[in-house]
C-alpha cells in the first residue's frame, strides 16, 4: 500500500494531506491544518508531523501559481525528447532571469501535426530551494514540487467524476476554476483534463473580506485572466466558472454569476475529496492538498531543482534494486525448496529402480550375452555373404583374355587378393578399371605387375588387391 504526503503553506497557514490506497486509487485520509507561528514552515511542519504522527513514502511540495511565470510557444516538433531541447534553447534566450538562476518545466498543450503547442513554466531557484529547505528542515526528502494551479487541475478531475453525486451540473469547457484560499486565489482555465492557462494572485479571503466587494473583486480578476487568454490564444473563451475554496463560497456565486453572464458552480473544496477524520479549519482550503493527495503523479508539471530530480531517481533505482533483491531470493529460497523436493524424488525412484535393476539383472545379463552372441555370428555371415558377392563380381567381371591363378582373403584388412596374368599389360588395366567399377569394392590397387615369356608366348602376370567398401 502505498502513501503520499502533500505539503502546503500560504502566509497564515500550513496544511498537509495524508493519502493512502494503491498507487492509482489513492483515497483522502487526513487533512491537518495549523496556523504559522514566527518559527518558521520547517519547525512548524516538524511539530504538526510529530503532533499528528504522520510519515508517508511520496513528499509533494507546492509552490504558489504567483511566484512561477507561465509563456505559451509553438514549437516545430512533436517529439518529447526534441521539444525538451526546444524548450531549453527557448529558456535560455527568452526568460527575463538567468537560466542558472530558474527550474523549467513544460507541459503540452495540443498537437497539430509536426507542431506542439507548449506552456513552458520557470520558476526562480531561490523560490524552490527555499521550499526544498523548508522540508528538509521537517526531515522530509521531497520527490516532487509543482505550482498550486495544478493541484486545482486534479481537484477539478475528482470534481468532474463525483459531480453528479454532489448535485452538480456539469462545467462547461473551458471552465475557469476560481480557488480562494485564505491569502492567495488561483484562477485556473482547464478543457479536456489539461490546464489551457493559469494565473495566480496574492491576495484572498483574508483580504478581502467576506462582503459584497468580493464577486467584484473576482469579477475583475476574471477579467484580466480573460484578457490574458486572448492574447495567448485568440478565439479561445470562458464558457463556464467554477468557484471553490473553503466555506462561504456559495456566497458569492449569484453576484459573480450576475456580473459575468457566465454559468457559476459552487463547490465546497472539501466535497469532491470524501471524508477524513480531521476537519479543515474555515480559514484554510483543501482544494491543492487534497487534489494532489488523491491525483496521480505521472504527467504533473515537476519544479524540483536538478539535483532534487536526481536524488528521486537515485532513491527509485535502489528501491528497483532492493525489490529485485527480494525477488530474487524469493526466487532463489522457492528454486532451493523446489530442487530439494525434486532431488528427494529423484533419490527415491533411483532407489526404486535400482532395486528393479537388481531383480532383472541375471536375466538381463543372459538375454545380454544372447543378444552379443547373435549379433556375432550375425556380423560373420553377413561378412562372409558379402566376400561371396565381391569373389562371384570378381569372377564374373574377368574377361577371357584374363586368367585367375588365386584369391586370397585378408580379414583384419578386409582385401582380396587378386593374382593371375593377361595377354598384356593393357589388359590388365582394363580389368583393374572394370573391378573399380564392382558394387562393394571401395578401391582396387594394382600391386605389382610382370611381363614374363613362356612357352605359349609373352605374358603379363599380375596381383590385384581389391579393398572392400559398402555396397551401393
Amino acid at each position: 500500500m502505498s502513501s503520499r504526503l502533500v505539503i502546503e503553506w500560504t502566509r497564515s497557514t500550513l496544511r498537509v494531506a495524508v493519502a493512502e490506497g494503491a498507487e492509482r486509487n489513492l483515497r483522502l485520509r487526513a487533512v491537518h491544518s495549523q496556523p504559522l507561528g514566527a518559527s518558521g514552515v520547517g519547525t512548524a511542519l516538524r511539530g504538526l508531523l510529530r503532533t499528528t504522527k504522520t510519515a508517508a513514502a511520496q513528499v509533494i511540495g507546492i509552490v504558489p501559481r504567483e511566484q512561477a511565470i507561465s509563456r505559451l510557444v509553438t514549437f516545430p516538433s512533436a517529439e518529447p525528447a526534441e521539444l525538451s531541447q526546444m524548450v531549453e534553447l527557448y529558456a535560455k534566450a527568452q526568460l527575463p532571469y538567468p537560466r542558472e538562476q530558474t527550474v523549467v518545466d513544460f507541459h503540452v498543450l495540443k498537437r497539430q501535426g509536426e507542431f506542439s503547442m507548449v506552456a513552458v513554466v520557470a520558476c526562480q531557484r531561490e523560490v524552490v530551494e527555499r521550499s526544498v529547505a523548508a522540508l528538509r528542515e521537517a526531515g522530509l526528502s521531497p520527490d516532487l514540487l509543482t505550482l498550486s494551479s495544478w493541484g486545482v487541475l486534479e481537484w477539478y478531475r475528482l470534481f468532474r467524476r463525483s459531480g453528479k453525486a454532489l448535485g452538480a451540473a456539469a462545467a462547461l469547457e473551458p471552465a475557469l476554476v476560481i480557488h480562494v484560499d485564505d491569502t492567495r486565489t488561483d484562477l485556473v482555465l482547464i478543457s479536456e483534463d489539461r490546464i489551457v492557462s493559469s494565473r495566480g494572485v496574492g491576495q484572498g479571503t483574508a483580504e478581502w473580506g467576506a462582503g459584497g466587494d468580493v464577486a467584484e473583486l473576482l469579477h475583475a480578476e476574471v477579467e484580466r485572466s480573460q484578457s490574458s487568454i486572448q492574447k495567448e490564444l485568440p478565439g479561445v473563451s470562458v464558457r463556464s466558472v467554477v468557484l471553490t475554496g473553503g466555506a462561504g463560497v456559495a456566497a458569492w456565486r449569484e453576484p459573480l454569476a450576475q456580473r459575468l453572464g457566465l454559468p457559476v458552480t459552487a463547490v465546497d473544496g472539501a466535497a469532491p475529496l470524501g471524508r477524513w477524520p480531521a476537519a479543515v479549519p474555515p480559514a484554510g482550503s483543501p482544494v491543492v492538498v487534497g487534489g494532489l493527495a488523491c491525483g496521480e503523479l505521472r504527467g504533473l508539471l515537476n519544479l524540483s531543482p536538478p539535483e532534487v530530480r536526481a536524488h528521486v531517481r537515485h532513491r527509485a533505482q535502489v528501491r528497483e534494486l532492493v525489490a529485485v533483491g527480494i525477488l530474487l531470493l524469493s526466487v532463489l529460497a522457492l528454486g532451493s525448496g523446489l530442487l530439494g523436493l525434486q532431488t528427494f524424488r529423484e533419490r527415491r525412484q533411483a532407489r526404486e529402480l535400482d532395486q528393479a535393476l537388481a531383480a532383472v539383472e541375471p536375466a538381463a545379463r543372459g538375454l545380454q550375452d544372447k543378444t552379443r552372441s547373435a549379433q556375432l555370428v550375425e556380423t560373420v555371415i553377413g561378412n562372409r555373404r558379402q566376400l561371396a558377392r565381391h569373389l562371384a563380381g570378381v569372377l564374373a567381371a574377368t574377361p577371357p583374355e584374363v586368367t585367375l591363378e588365386a584369391l586370397t582373403f585378408e580379414r583384419a584388412r578386409q582385401e582380396v587378393g587378386v593374382r593371375g596374368h593377361a595377354a598384356s599389360t593393357q589388359t590388365v588395366l582394363e580389368y583393374l578399371k572394370q573391378l573399380e567399377q564392382l558394387d562393394g569394392i571401395g578401391a582396387a590397387q594394382l600391386k605389382h605387375s610382370t611381363r614374363r615369356s613362356s612357352p605359349s608366348g609373352e605374358r603379363t602376370e599380375f596381383e590385384l588387391i581389391l579393398r572392400q567398401g559398402e555396397a551401393g
